[in-house]
């Protein structure tokens, strides 16, 4: 069995490529040949799991979120040997971990390994925007708008605590810009927008209850309120699941959702899996098992 991990040297403060080290030596045990791959800027995960996906039987993301989506990205894209896929093993190492806590994966090396030698998958599901895929969640509105202004040192430092104070500052700052949301031939003026393909949101949030990884469907909140107020009072409303029950709030399923700026004066923006993607127009969809991904 070979398996290729890609990890990201920057993940768990600095220490992924102790962490890749400790993984290769785990695999190799367990009867693997081996190879490691670091990534060197953002993007590169995604071109190595592209190139290498066609030959490995499994390639191991290393990393927290972003890894996962970018090596979740190269692999969609990548051929395999007589049509066989390689499948996706995941070692949580970065600041938020959030596809680990939904599939039950274990963050500790060992334990890891086991979960990759073991062989189970499940069939998952990749959303995409406009093309580009995401296994978590794309989000429009306020938490694009923090991302892109998140200070990256106190990330590191503060893990999701920076989030919280940068997206509490802009949310305050002026009132949420208003854009179009269409699913399903029906029209919302919405000023935040999720698309997701997992429970959780940001480490426990549970933004989207219902959502199944695997079923072929996003779980989308559409969210219309226009104030600031109704936004503070909407994302309190989330860590209980009380935000479902927001009159401003639509909660739908879906697997195609299109969201248009209403003007071209102000750049609206979205990010996938906790990093920036673009600003609207988009397309959202959902490509139904497309990855196998190993789990406990």
């Amino acid at each position: 069995m070979r398996a290729a991990v890609i990890y990201n040297p920057s993940a768990g403060r600095g220490r992924g490529g102790d962490i890749a080290s400790a993984v290769e030596q785990g695999l190799v045990k367990r009867g693997f040949e081996v190879g490691l791959h670091a990534t060197e800027r953002q993007g590169a995960a995604m071109t190595i799991a592209k190139r290498l996906a066609s030959d490995a039987d499994v390639v191991v993301a290393v990393g927290g979120d972003g890894t996962i989506n970018e090596v979740a990205n190269g692999m969609a894209v990548a051929g395999g040997r007589s049509g066989q896929r390689a499948r996706l093993g995941i070692v949580p190492a970065g600041t938020v971990n959030v596809l680990a806590l939904e599939l039950g994966l274990p963050f500790q090396v060992e334990r890891a390994c086991n979960v990759i030698a073991g062989g189970k998958t499940i069939s998952l599901d990749l959303g995409k925007v406009n093309g580009r895929g995401f296994v978590l969640m794309v989000g429009v509105g306020v938490d694009a708008l923090t991302v892109r202004n998140v200070d990256l040192r106190a990330k590191r430092r503060y893990k999701e605590l920076a989030f919280v104070s940068t997206g509490v500052r802009l949310g305050w700052a002026t009132p949420p810009p208003v854009f179009l949301t269409r699913v399903e031939g029906q029209e919302y003026r919405t000023t935040f927008f999720v698309a997701s393909n997992s429970r959780y949101y940001a480490a426990r949030l549970g933004m989207t209850p219902q959502a199944d990884p695997t079923d072929g469907l996003l779980d989308l909140v559409l969210f219309t309120g226009t104030t600031r107020s109704s936004l503070t009072v909407f994302w309190l409303g989330v860590p209980s699941g009380l935000h479902l029950r927001n009159p401003n709030v639509t909660y739908l399923r879906a697997r195609r959702a299109e969201l248009l700026p209403l003007d071209d004066k102000e750049p609206i923006w979205f990010q996938t899996d906790g990093e920036l993607a673009g600003r609207l127009p988009a397309t959202v969809e959902i490509d139904a098992h497309a990855l196998e991904v190993l789990v406990p």
